[in-house]
């Protein structure tokens, strides 16, 4: 997307607009009196809010604090937490949406949040492209690869800042760190490690049965493009990122984080090949996604894995989570908290000589400067530090990882074209088939 200097806000709606058109959207003429209003208003961006769950009101919160927003509108298939984002927006004025399409239908609106579980984070964000708003979609970016693809092409068809809530990248010590391996300070980087661990053996999160949704909900609606299913409360809101039917469970939950960090530093975007293996070893409870699993991504001239145990809380380098880049010279382990390069050593004499100096720094903020980047970025329509399109490489990798596991085969990856070469039950997987009127 090419870059526009310094362009007045009626420019950006200008060009909205005409992008609007050309996309054969039907936009009716507003009248004089909302013009007027437009104008009055003119010094903010107003934001509506599609998915009003923990992470979509944090994520609402923090731009609330930039005096260059007003949130105009919370959408949610949940009347219990769309109220609550309401009320947290500051109550009166602030409308109550149960259907997206109704939001994007606002014309007044600049920018949507889109935070609802996996599943609708691709059909959200392409309808609000098409519609002319611009993005902040939660991670994982999508719930599959082509779904990836068809956002990242919205995006840039309609001409759209569309940031990803990867907000590691906007950390400083994160960035720092970043710095630290390419400089070459590591030597030459052979391996890279990420990982969460944690014990929620033996019962995980239980079984439930299937019963009625809760009245306040519009089940159906919450299904959207997922295969339809009864309603069961281990499938529903926080837990439904263990089922396939909506998200990839861990691996790209919390994987997308630390995975994104090394393609980022390493500047990379394909693997060749991957492998994975693990199952359900240890938890009693009735997720379809893995307790236990290792995934081995082939990067060519380095190796990067990522490690998932829920029966096993041990700490590697006393973090529970985090990436570690193994070189010639050094070692760097990075999480929210910091990071530290561990120098390699020579034996020279009587003593060991470290290979490079040992360096520690603490954490830095990451969401609230994540935010403000995208804030900035809408303004001068340059590419936010999360742009859709690298976040899509860095979705993809995770998603893989799911694939060669549900498979049970190393597959091996064609990232130009994206395709798995020669393996057509895996390709299936890159994409789902949405369940209609939910469909792209």
């Amino acid at each position: 997307m090419s870059n526009v200097s310094d362009p007045t806000r009626r420019d950006v709606l200008g060009r909205a607009a005409l992008g609007a058109i050309a996309g054969g959207l039907v936009a009716s003429n507003r009248t004089s009196a909302q013009t007027s209003k437009r104008v009055d208003e003119n010094s903010k961006l107003v934001v509506g809010l599609a998915g009003c769950g923990g992470m979509g009101r944090y994520n609402m919160k923090d731009f609330m604090r930039s005096p260059e927003v007003r949130i105009a509108a919370v959408c949610d298939v949940d009347a219990n937490r769309m109220a609550e984002a309401a009320k947290e927006a500051g109550g009166e004025g602030v409308e109550q949406i149960k259907d997206y399409r109704a939001l994007l239908d606002r014309k007044d609106i600049d920018v949507v949040i889109c935070a609802p579980p996996d599943h609708w984070h691709g059909l959200i964000t392409v309808r609000a492209c098409q519609a002319g708003k611009d993005v902040y979609v939660e991670k994982p970016l999508s719930h599959n690869i082509k779904e990836g693809r068809a956002m990242v092409d919205a995006a840039r068809r309609y001409g759209r800042v569309v940031q990803v809530g990867t907000q590691q990248r906007s950390g400083s010590h994160f960035q720092e760190a970043a710095e630290i391996v390419r400089s070459g300070k590591l030597g030459k980087i052979t391996s890279c490690r990420t990982w969460n661990y944690g014990n929620d053996y033996p019962n995980g999160f239980g079984f439930r049965r299937d019963c009625a949704p809760p009245a306040y909900v519009d089940y159906d609606m919450w299904l959207g493009p997922a295969p339809k299913r009864r309603f069961n409360p281990n499938r529903f809101h926080y837990q439904f990122r263990y089922f396939y039917d909506y998200a990839g469970g861990m691996l790209t939950d919390w994987g997308v984080h630390l995975m994104d960090i090394v393609l980022w530093a390493m500047q990379v975007r394909h693997p060749r090949s991957v492998v994975a293996m693990g199952g359900k070893f240890g938890l009693k409870d009735n997720r379809d996604t893995p307790d236990t699993i290792d995934v081995v991504y082939d990067f060519v001239d380095f190796t990067l894995t990522y490690s998932y145990r829920h029966c096993n809380g041990r700490y590697v380098n006393k973090r529970t989570y985090g990436i570690t880049f193994h070189g010639t010279q050094g070692t760097l382990a990075v999480d929210r908290r910091g990071y530290e390069l561990y120098p390699e050593t020579k034996r020279e004499g009587d003593k060991d000589v470290p290979l490079t100096e040992h360096v520690m720094k603490g954490g830095s903020d990451q969401h609230w400067p994540h935010v403000q980047n995208f804030i900035e970025c809408v303004k001068t329509r340059e590419k936010p530090i999360a742009d859709i399109e690298e976040i899509h490489y860095s979705t993809t990798v995770p998603n893989l990882g799911n694939i060669a596991y549900r498979v049970g085969r190393q597959i091996y990856w064609d990232g130009i074209k994206e395709q798995i070469i020669g393996d057509e039950e895996a390709n299936r997987l890159t994409g789902r088939v949405m369940r209609k009127p939910y469909t792209l």
